[in-house]
């Protein structure tokens, strides 16, 4: 095989390659959410726009325009986003604070539940997903004291765009280290 002949094969290749992901996108095999047991997809009028295809005269971007879009009917076991941040007694965010999350309530032996341990990021914030139940934040950071929270997660049934990266509902959480 002449050299141009292989340059030529490997060009292609390479293109090919390239588009795969567009190709990909395009047959509905990449770009979508997660389901979780007890989800359901569902094509339903857009609920961003209301199904007019525009939001603010901008075309929307749930629907790309079409007034009906691919939604996520949660289902109980579905998590959410828990978004935390870490205050130090004075109120200015905590970088590098250390979080522990426990399945929790008064149940006993609580105490040998599994933690899982996070770190803030430079803005004093943490992210976990956790499916519904109860669970203890702990947030400490050494000189500025301690914070312990239970926090239940109950389940949001509110239908999510099934075409954005992220597809859980938020819960927000601050922590006052004392």
């Amino acid at each position: 095989m002449k050299f141009a002949t292989k340059q030529r094969l490997l060009l292609g290749i390479a293109v090919l390659l390239m588009f795969t992901p567009t190709i990909l996108y395009s047959a509905g095999m990449l770009g979508r959410a997660p389901l979780y047991e007890g989800d359901v997809r569902k094509e339903m009028t857009c609920l961003t726009c209301g199904g007019f295809g525009k939001v603010d005269e901008e075309k929307c971007d749930t629907c790309r325009g079409r007034g009906v879009a691919e939604f996520i009917v949660p289902g109980p076991n579905r998590p959410l986003q828990l978004v935390g941040t870490v205050y130090s007694p004075s109120g200015e965010t905590i970088k590098g604070a250390e979080i522990a999350v426990r399945e929790g309530g008064d149940t006993a032996g609580q105490e040998e539940s599994l933690e899982l341990l996070y770190v803030t990021n430079d803005d004093g914030q943490f992210g976990v997903k956790l499916p519904p139940g109860e669970y203890v934040i702990k947030a400490q950071a050494e000189g500025n004291g301690v914070a312990e929270e239970q926090v239940v997660v109950t389940q949001v049934a509110d239908p999510l765009p099934a075409t954005k990266l992220e597809t859980l509902h938020r819960l927000e959480k601050e922590f006052r280290l004392q």
